[in-house]
């Protein structure tokens, strides 16, 4: 018997990456494992102000889980647009009845020194690491104290700690501090939900 048989898995970010990595670890371990994305297959992304294609999708994700043996469903959700956010638990209890894990993954990383910082980048940062873990959060907790049980999962970052000093040249230039605030905001909340 898998570790995670019988359990639902939300996985937000798992286009590629860290996101993906967690989403084929539960699929290994048992669990059905919804994948999220901002789109099935791929498209063009805003980086500093560029168009850019990233490499991997949603649907590579989904037949890498299959192909092992796994169960994975995806669900094409943008978590800039506050109604894919909103609605996002609500389509994964409506197709599986249940949620057992929430892992809030998924991110938008786009750094740039604090006088240079768009108000784009700015909203773009917030609603990616810490609006949506919160708005997830507090969707999924009803379901998960019904069921009498849960896990809630957070990536965070070791940037969300204070930098190291003397500063680096990495801390001075990297233009990440937006970034790692967000980050640290996340660990702060996730250890408040957690008490």
């Amino acid at each position: 018997m898998h570790a995670l048989s019988n359990k639902v898995a939300l996985v937000t970010g798992s286009s590629r990456g860290i996101g993906r990595a967690i989403a084929q670890r539960f699929a290994a371990e048992g669990a059905t494992v919804v994948v999220t994305a901002r789109s099935l297959h791929g498209k063009a992304h805003t980086r500093a102000g560029e168009q850019v294609t990233i490499e991997g999708t949603l649907a590579e994700t989904v037949a890498l889980i299959e192909d092992a043996g796994g169960r994975a469903f995806p669900i094409v959700a943008d978590l800039e647009r506050a109604e894919d956010r909103e609605g996002l638990i609500d389509r994964v209890i409506a197709k599986f009845g249940r949620i057992d894990i929430l892992v809030n993954n998924a991110g938008f990383s786009d750094y740039a020194m604090i006088e240079n910082l768009s108000t784009e980048t700015f909203d773009r940062t917030i609603d990616h690491y810490l609006r949506s873990p919160v708005v997830l959060t507090q969707k999924a907790i009803p379901h998960m104290r019904a069921q009498g049980a849960g896990w809630i999962v957070n990536i965070g970052s070791s940037t969300g700690m204070p930098p190291v000093r003397p500063y680096r040249d990495y801390n001075r230039t990297a233009g990440e501090v937006l970034y790692a605030s967000v980050k640290a905001a996340l660990h702060r909340f996730t250890e408040g939900v957690a008490a």
